[in-house]
């Protein structure tokens, strides 16, 4: 895989400044995203169709690839299903059934509504690269625990579901990739054969300190997380999801003030040397929040100075 330079922002935070910003920063791909607890996979195709495709269409013509990244699950096992389906959906860790947080991939009939919504929600993005990002929900202790899921863990479960999303994905693009998204508890490893076509996506969201390099004492544990899960997923087709240019997180999702992001270039080189010297070829940041008032207010600085270090690595 050719190296991959990009951002992950809201799709709400998407305005005119940010097609000309993306070029200067010397990103080749933007990924567009949304919170899942205030914002519905209908609410952004609607989007799309309606103001999003003429943005897209003009940040493509510069030759910025646009991906989906976005926890879709809700979406591909519709949650009003549980009333005439509860077996669908998982069973909790005090062993109630619950529409709430993804599903039971031991069920058969939920895994072919998850292909077949694939394919829909394919159809729908027309996204022109072939590889997809469509997460499982967002939360940690989401899984199922009915008798025959108990004894699978959450990361093999999560495998089991990006399978039938692989699947369905399929008939819309013979060629389409889909992430193994490791992020809270799916962060171990899985032990199930990796099936082809699935890569890994690292999101290090519960572990890290942001102020410090991976290399010190403190990130040692994503050290070994990264490590242990590039044993079993090939790290040429790595990509690597971090939070250095994300508002959103240093603003604790909004309920502090807006504020700038930290200025850190020692941290992103480090690790960007980091990374890179594991043979992952994609980084990418999320920037959520910075959106036409967070650049009118305290301008794009971080963000090109960030794009030129990570060019001197990618």
């Amino acid at each position: 895989m050719k190296a991959k330079k990009s951002i992950v922002i809201l799709y709400r935070d998407l305005c005119e400044e940010w097609v000309d910003l993306l070029d200067r920063a010397q990103f080749d791909t933007l990924g567009l995203h949304f919170i899942p607890d205030r914002f519905e996979m209908e609410g952004y195709l609607d989007w799309l169709e309606r103001e999003g495709r003429p943005l897209i269409e003009r940040i493509e013509a510069k030759g910025i690839t646009v991906e989906h990244e976005m926890h879709a699950l809700r979406y591909l096992l519709p949650r009003e299903l549980f009333d005439m389906h509860p077996e669908y959906f998982r069973v909790d860790a005090d062993g109630n059934r619950t529409p709430k947080h993804n599903c039971c991939t031991a069920s058969d009939a939920a895994m072919e509504i998850v292909e077949e919504r694939s394919y829909k929600l394919a159809c729908a993005l027309k996204q022109k690269s072939h590889r997809y990002f469509l997460w499982s929900d967002d939360t940690s202790k989401g899984w199922c625990h009915c008798e025959k899921c108990r004894e699978i863990s959450s990361s093999d479960q999560n495998l089991i579901f990006m399978e039938h999303v692989l699947r369905g994905l399929r008939h819309y693009d013979p060629q389409a990739e889909v992430c193994y998204l490791a992020y809270h508890e799916t962060l171990t490893p899985p032990t199930l054969p990796i099936p082809d076509g699935i890569f890994l996506e690292f999101a290090p969201f519960t572990k890290r300190d942001l102020f410090h390099p991976l290399r010190e004492e403190v990130n040692r544990p994503i050290r070994e997380d990264i490590e242990a899960l590039l044993r079993i997923f090939s790290p040429e087709k790595a990509e690597i999801l971090e939070y250095w240019l994300d508002v959103s997180l240093f603003t604790d999702w909004g309920r502090s003030p807006l504020a700038r992001v930290p200025y850190l270039p020692e941290v992103w080189d480090a690790d960007f040397a980091y990374y890179t010297s594991l043979g992952i070829p994609a980084i990418k940041t999320f920037g959520a929040f910075m959106d036409r008032l967070y650049l009118r207010t305290f301008g794009d600085y971080e963000i090109t100075e960030y794009g030129k270090s990570l060019k001197n690595y990618l």
